[in-house]
Protein backbone atom coordinates (compact mmCIF):
# COMPACT_ATOMS: atom_id res chain seq x y z
CA UNK A 1 0.00 0.00 0.00
CA UNK A 2 2.63 2.66 0.45
CA UNK A 3 5.01 1.67 -2.42
CA UNK A 4 1.79 2.33 -4.42
CA UNK A 5 1.12 5.53 -2.37
CA UNK A 6 4.78 6.35 -3.43
CA UNK A 7 4.23 5.91 -7.16
CA UNK A 8 0.69 7.39 -6.76
CA UNK A 9 2.60 11.01 -5.36
CA UNK A 10 5.37 10.89 -7.39
CA UNK A 11 3.73 10.34 -10.30
CA UNK A 12 1.39 13.57 -9.29
CA UNK A 13 4.70 15.58 -8.79
CA UNK A 14 5.86 14.79 -12.39
CA UNK A 15 2.42 15.91 -13.98
CA UNK A 16 1.61 19.09 -12.11
CA UNK A 17 3.93 21.30 -14.11
CA UNK A 18 3.12 20.01 -17.56
CA UNK A 19 -0.29 20.54 -16.32
CA UNK A 20 -0.28 23.93 -14.91
CA UNK A 21 1.95 24.72 -18.37
CA UNK A 22 -0.99 23.57 -20.48
CA UNK A 23 -3.66 26.36 -18.33
CA UNK A 24 -1.41 28.56 -18.89
CA UNK A 25 -1.46 28.03 -22.51
CA UNK A 26 -4.72 27.34 -22.82
CA UNK A 27 -5.56 30.67 -20.70
CA UNK A 28 -3.42 33.00 -23.21
CA UNK A 29 -5.22 31.53 -26.44
CA UNK A 30 -8.77 32.32 -24.95
CA UNK A 31 -7.59 35.81 -24.80
CA UNK A 32 -5.98 35.95 -28.22
CA UNK A 33 -8.81 34.52 -30.00
CA UNK A 34 -11.30 37.37 -28.13
CA UNK A 35 -8.70 39.97 -29.40
CA UNK A 36 -9.19 38.91 -33.20
CA UNK A 37 -12.82 39.18 -32.41
CA UNK A 38 -14.28 42.17 -34.59
CA UNK A 39 -15.98 45.35 -32.78
CA UNK A 40 -18.63 46.64 -35.53
CA UNK A 41 -19.44 50.21 -34.66
CA UNK A 42 -23.08 49.46 -36.07
CA UNK A 43 -23.36 46.07 -33.70
CA UNK A 44 -21.82 46.97 -30.51
CA UNK A 45 -24.27 45.97 -28.03
CA UNK A 46 -25.73 43.02 -30.35
CA UNK A 47 -24.70 39.56 -31.78
CA UNK A 48 -21.07 40.36 -32.01
CA UNK A 49 -20.79 41.38 -28.71
CA UNK A 50 -22.24 38.19 -26.83
CA UNK A 51 -19.74 36.39 -29.40
CA UNK A 52 -16.92 37.82 -27.56
CA UNK A 53 -18.35 37.53 -23.85
CA UNK A 54 -19.36 33.69 -24.90
CA UNK A 55 -14.92 33.80 -25.34
CA UNK A 56 -14.07 35.46 -22.30
CA UNK A 57 -16.74 33.01 -20.22
CA UNK A 58 -14.10 30.66 -21.17
CA UNK A 59 -12.05 32.00 -18.99
CA UNK A 60 -13.89 30.70 -16.17
CA UNK A 61 -12.52 27.28 -16.46
CA UNK A 62 -9.13 28.22 -15.97
CA UNK A 63 -9.52 31.22 -13.10
CA UNK A 64 -6.19 31.53 -11.84
CA UNK A 65 -4.50 31.36 -15.35
CA UNK A 66 -6.95 34.03 -16.67
CA UNK A 67 -6.10 36.82 -14.51
CA UNK A 68 -2.20 36.30 -14.79
CA UNK A 69 -3.26 36.45 -19.04
CA UNK A 70 -5.39 39.10 -18.64
CA UNK A 71 -3.03 41.08 -16.52
CA UNK A 72 0.48 40.39 -19.17
CA UNK A 73 -2.10 41.38 -22.32
CA UNK A 74 -3.83 44.43 -20.92
CA UNK A 75 -0.85 47.31 -21.05
CA UNK A 76 -0.90 46.44 -24.81
CA UNK A 77 -4.73 46.63 -25.35
CA UNK A 78 -4.77 49.66 -27.41
CA UNK A 79 -8.62 49.14 -28.60
CA UNK A 80 -10.33 50.81 -25.20
CA UNK A 81 -13.95 48.79 -25.91
CA UNK A 82 -11.59 45.78 -25.56
CA UNK A 83 -10.24 46.91 -22.02
CA UNK A 84 -13.81 47.78 -21.42
CA UNK A 85 -14.66 44.20 -21.73
CA UNK A 86 -11.72 42.79 -19.96
CA UNK A 87 -12.31 45.03 -16.91
CA UNK A 88 -15.93 43.22 -17.13
CA UNK A 89 -15.03 39.91 -16.98
CA UNK A 90 -12.32 40.55 -14.22
CA UNK A 91 -15.12 42.14 -12.12
CA UNK A 92 -18.22 39.50 -13.10
CA UNK A 93 -15.89 35.90 -13.33
CA UNK A 94 -12.93 36.38 -11.66
CA UNK A 95 -13.40 37.80 -8.23
CA UNK A 96 -10.21 37.72 -6.44
CA UNK A 97 -7.22 40.13 -4.97
CA UNK A 98 -5.65 39.69 -8.45
CA UNK A 99 -8.08 41.18 -10.25
CA UNK A 100 -8.80 43.72 -8.32
CA UNK A 101 -5.30 44.98 -8.32
CA UNK A 102 -5.52 44.53 -12.28
CA UNK A 103 -8.81 47.20 -12.15
CA UNK A 104 -7.34 49.38 -9.59
CA UNK A 105 -5.10 50.04 -12.23
CA UNK A 106 -7.03 50.47 -15.29
CA UNK A 107 -8.79 53.73 -12.51
CA UNK A 108 -5.70 55.79 -14.32
CA UNK A 109 -6.75 54.61 -17.56
CA UNK A 110 -6.95 57.95 -20.13
CA UNK A 111 -10.45 56.54 -21.09
CA UNK A 112 -12.64 57.58 -19.41
CA UNK A 113 -15.17 54.84 -20.51
CA UNK A 114 -12.53 52.05 -19.18
CA UNK A 115 -12.36 54.10 -15.78
CA UNK A 116 -16.28 53.85 -15.47
CA UNK A 117 -16.15 49.99 -16.20
CA UNK A 118 -13.10 49.34 -13.79
CA UNK A 119 -14.97 51.37 -10.60
CA UNK A 120 -17.84 48.84 -11.49
CA UNK A 121 -16.08 46.28 -11.53
CA UNK A 122 -14.35 46.90 -8.39
CA UNK A 123 -18.10 47.45 -6.84
CA UNK A 124 -19.04 44.00 -7.19
CA UNK A 125 -15.74 42.55 -5.33
CA UNK A 126 -16.15 45.39 -2.58
CA UNK A 127 -20.12 45.09 -2.19
CA UNK A 128 -21.31 44.12 1.75
CA UNK A 129 -25.00 44.76 0.65
CA UNK A 130 -27.36 44.00 -2.14
CA UNK A 131 -29.60 46.41 -3.17
CA UNK A 132 -32.06 47.08 -6.05
CA UNK A 133 -33.31 49.69 -8.68
CA UNK A 134 -34.12 53.77 -8.17
CA UNK A 135 -35.34 53.42 -4.89
CA UNK A 136 -32.12 51.24 -3.77
CA UNK A 137 -34.54 49.09 -1.93
CA UNK A 138 -31.98 46.77 0.44
CA UNK A 139 -32.70 42.56 -0.07
CA UNK A 140 -32.21 40.09 2.63
CA UNK A 141 -29.89 37.60 1.14
CA UNK A 142 -31.14 33.80 0.97
CA UNK A 143 -29.53 31.65 2.97
CA UNK A 144 -31.34 28.67 2.05
CA UNK A 145 -29.38 25.34 0.23
CA UNK A 146 -28.98 25.12 -3.61
CA UNK A 147 -31.25 21.99 -2.87
CA UNK A 148 -33.90 23.65 -0.87
CA UNK A 149 -34.31 26.33 -3.41
CA UNK A 150 -34.97 23.79 -6.38
CA UNK A 151 -37.57 22.17 -3.98
CA UNK A 152 -38.90 25.13 -3.27
CA UNK A 153 -38.93 26.41 -6.98
CA UNK A 154 -40.29 23.10 -8.09
CA UNK A 155 -43.36 22.94 -5.58
CA UNK A 156 -44.19 26.41 -6.92
CA UNK A 157 -44.62 25.40 -10.45
CA UNK A 158 -46.61 22.39 -9.30
CA UNK A 159 -48.87 23.97 -7.43
CA UNK A 160 -49.27 26.73 -10.53
CA UNK A 161 -47.65 29.61 -8.57
CA UNK A 162 -44.50 31.97 -8.87
CA UNK A 163 -41.64 30.75 -6.79
CA UNK A 164 -40.62 32.73 -3.58
CA UNK A 165 -39.19 36.39 -4.40
CA UNK A 166 -36.26 37.28 -3.17
CA UNK A 167 -37.77 39.34 0.88
CA UNK A 168 -37.11 42.98 0.36
CA UNK A 169 -36.71 45.65 3.21
CA UNK A 170 -39.22 48.81 2.29
CA UNK A 171 -37.47 52.08 2.70
CA UNK A 172 -39.52 53.19 5.12
CA UNK A 173 -38.52 49.97 7.68
CA UNK A 174 -34.88 50.10 7.21
CA UNK A 175 -34.87 52.54 11.05
CA UNK A 176 -36.25 49.44 12.42
CA UNK A 177 -34.57 46.75 10.65
CA UNK A 178 -31.00 45.38 10.86
CA UNK A 179 -28.77 45.70 7.76
CA UNK A 180 -28.37 42.70 6.07
CA UNK A 181 -24.64 42.55 5.55
CA UNK A 182 -22.33 40.09 4.21
CA UNK A 183 -18.60 40.07 3.17
CA UNK A 184 -16.76 41.44 0.51
CA UNK A 185 -15.27 39.75 -2.11
CA UNK A 186 -11.97 41.33 -1.93
CA UNK A 187 -11.18 43.42 1.62
CA UNK A 188 -9.51 46.78 0.93
CA UNK A 189 -10.71 48.67 -1.92
CA UNK A 190 -12.50 51.40 -0.24
CA UNK A 191 -9.21 54.05 -0.70
CA UNK A 192 -9.57 53.15 -4.30
CA UNK A 193 -13.10 54.31 -4.82
CA UNK A 194 -12.57 57.32 -2.23
CA UNK A 195 -9.92 57.88 -5.33
CA UNK A 196 -12.46 56.96 -8.00
CA UNK A 197 -15.58 59.47 -5.64
CA UNK A 198 -12.60 62.18 -7.70
CA UNK A 199 -12.83 61.07 -10.99
CA UNK A 200 -12.81 64.00 -13.56
CA UNK A 201 -16.23 62.90 -15.16
CA UNK A 202 -19.41 63.57 -13.57
CA UNK A 203 -20.65 59.90 -14.58
CA UNK A 204 -17.57 57.89 -13.28
CA UNK A 205 -18.22 60.08 -9.84
CA UNK A 206 -21.54 58.83 -9.07
CA UNK A 207 -20.26 55.39 -10.55
CA UNK A 208 -18.05 56.03 -7.16
CA UNK A 209 -20.57 56.78 -5.07
CA UNK A 210 -23.06 53.69 -5.82
CA UNK A 211 -19.79 51.33 -5.02
CA UNK A 212 -18.57 52.94 -1.99
CA UNK A 213 -22.23 53.12 -0.40
CA UNK A 214 -22.70 49.05 -0.84
CA UNK A 215 -19.30 48.85 1.09
CA UNK A 216 -21.14 49.69 4.31
CA UNK A 217 -18.04 51.11 6.00
CA UNK A 218 -17.35 55.11 7.94
CA UNK A 219 -14.33 55.76 5.20
CA UNK A 220 -17.60 55.60 2.98
CA UNK A 221 -19.75 57.75 4.85
CA UNK A 222 -16.98 60.17 5.12
CA UNK A 223 -16.24 60.58 1.45
CA UNK A 224 -19.91 60.98 0.44
CA UNK A 225 -20.24 63.78 3.07
CA UNK A 226 -17.18 65.06 1.29
CA UNK A 227 -19.56 64.65 -2.12
CA UNK A 228 -22.21 66.86 -1.48
CA UNK A 229 -19.48 69.70 -2.01
CA UNK A 230 -19.44 68.68 -5.69
CA UNK A 231 -19.52 70.93 -8.26
CA UNK A 232 -22.24 68.84 -10.35
CA UNK A 233 -25.21 69.12 -9.20
CA UNK A 234 -26.13 65.29 -10.18
CA UNK A 235 -23.18 63.78 -7.60
CA UNK A 236 -24.38 66.19 -4.58
CA UNK A 237 -28.26 64.83 -5.33
CA UNK A 238 -26.65 61.19 -5.44
CA UNK A 239 -24.23 61.48 -2.30
CA UNK A 240 -27.27 62.86 -0.37
CA UNK A 241 -29.39 60.42 -1.36
CA UNK A 242 -26.73 57.43 -0.62
CA UNK A 243 -26.27 58.93 3.09
CA UNK A 244 -29.77 58.40 3.79
CA UNK A 245 -29.08 54.37 3.63
CA UNK A 246 -26.83 54.95 6.68
CA UNK A 247 -29.54 57.44 8.42
CA UNK A 248 -27.07 60.15 7.62
CA UNK A 249 -29.38 63.45 7.08
CA UNK A 250 -26.49 65.62 5.61
CA UNK A 251 -27.95 65.90 2.43
CA UNK A 252 -31.18 67.27 3.60
CA UNK A 253 -31.02 70.54 1.91
CA UNK A 254 -29.90 69.02 -1.63
CA UNK A 255 -32.58 66.60 -1.28
CA UNK A 256 -35.12 69.59 -0.78
CA UNK A 257 -33.30 71.27 -3.92
CA UNK A 258 -34.01 68.28 -5.75
CA UNK A 259 -37.53 68.11 -4.65
CA UNK A 260 -37.89 71.48 -5.91
CA UNK A 261 -36.30 71.14 -8.93
CA UNK A 262 -38.07 67.94 -9.89
CA UNK A 263 -41.70 69.65 -9.51
CA UNK A 264 -40.48 72.56 -11.90
CA UNK A 265 -39.23 70.11 -14.59
CA UNK A 266 -40.43 68.08 -17.10
CA UNK A 267 -39.94 64.37 -17.76
CA UNK A 268 -39.26 65.01 -21.66
CA UNK A 269 -36.45 67.10 -20.39
CA UNK A 270 -34.56 64.89 -18.38
CA UNK A 271 -34.03 60.36 -19.42
CA UNK A 272 -33.71 59.43 -15.67
CA UNK A 273 -36.35 61.62 -14.42
CA UNK A 274 -38.67 59.24 -13.21
CA UNK A 275 -35.27 57.22 -11.45
CA UNK A 276 -34.78 60.23 -10.03
CA UNK A 277 -37.98 60.76 -8.23
CA UNK A 278 -38.38 57.46 -7.04
CA UNK A 279 -34.46 57.66 -5.49
CA UNK A 280 -35.32 60.95 -3.70
CA UNK A 281 -38.89 59.09 -2.62
CA UNK A 282 -37.41 56.06 -1.52
CA UNK A 283 -34.71 58.63 0.77
CA UNK A 284 -37.47 60.75 2.11
CA UNK A 285 -39.20 57.41 3.08
CA UNK A 286 -35.66 55.94 4.80
CA UNK A 287 -34.71 59.33 6.54
CA UNK A 288 -38.58 59.82 8.26
CA UNK A 289 -40.09 56.27 8.19
CA UNK A 290 -42.79 57.22 6.29
CA UNK A 291 -44.32 56.45 3.04
CA UNK A 292 -47.53 58.04 1.29
CA UNK A 293 -48.17 55.03 -1.12
CA UNK A 294 -46.26 52.41 -2.96
CA UNK A 295 -43.09 53.80 -5.33
CA UNK A 296 -44.44 52.95 -8.91
CA UNK A 297 -41.74 51.54 -11.16
CA UNK A 298 -40.99 53.82 -14.14
CA UNK A 299 -43.53 54.27 -16.49
CA UNK A 300 -41.15 53.41 -19.16
CA UNK A 301 -40.55 50.06 -18.40
CA UNK A 302 -44.25 49.33 -17.96
CA UNK A 303 -45.54 46.92 -20.77
CA UNK A 304 -48.55 48.14 -20.46
CA UNK A 305 -49.10 51.25 -22.61
CA UNK A 306 -52.46 52.31 -20.88
CA UNK A 307 -50.74 52.52 -17.59
CA UNK A 308 -48.16 54.90 -18.45
CA UNK A 309 -50.04 58.37 -17.96
CA UNK A 310 -51.39 56.71 -14.62
CA UNK A 311 -47.75 56.04 -13.03
CA UNK A 312 -46.57 59.45 -14.40
CA UNK A 313 -49.91 60.78 -12.69
CA UNK A 314 -49.09 58.42 -9.42
CA UNK A 315 -45.41 59.88 -9.16
CA UNK A 316 -46.56 63.71 -9.72
CA UNK A 317 -49.18 63.13 -6.54
CA UNK A 318 -46.18 61.60 -4.58
CA UNK A 319 -43.77 64.71 -5.38
CA UNK A 320 -46.72 66.79 -4.39
CA UNK A 321 -47.48 65.14 -1.33
CA UNK A 322 -43.87 65.14 0.08
CA UNK A 323 -43.54 68.89 -0.68
CA UNK A 324 -46.80 69.41 1.41
CA UNK A 325 -45.57 67.18 4.25
CA UNK A 326 -42.43 69.06 4.65
CA UNK A 327 -43.90 72.70 4.32
CA UNK A 328 -46.12 71.30 6.99
CA UNK A 329 -43.88 69.84 9.71
CA UNK A 330 -42.28 71.44 12.32
CA UNK A 331 -38.14 72.18 11.32
CA UNK A 332 -37.72 70.69 14.59
CA UNK A 333 -38.50 67.48 13.27
CA UNK A 334 -36.69 68.06 9.76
Amino acid sequence: MTTILTIFVCALALSTPADLEQKDMKAEEIVRRYLKMPHPENDRFGKSRIERLRILDELKSVPEYAIAAIGKILPKVEDPRQRIELAETLGKNLQTKQSAQLLCNLLKDPDDKVRWQAIHSLRLLAGCTDRIGAGRMQIIPDIRSRVEKEKTAREAIQQRQFPRARQRIQPQDERLEDFVEFAPKVEGLVPYLVSAANDPIESNRICALYALADTRTPQAVAELRNRLKDPSEKVRFYAACFLTEYQDTSGFTEMQDALARLRRSRPEDMLDYYDQIARLLASFERITGKSFGEIPMSPYLSSNTRQIEQIKNEYNTLLQTWAEWWAWEPKSEQ
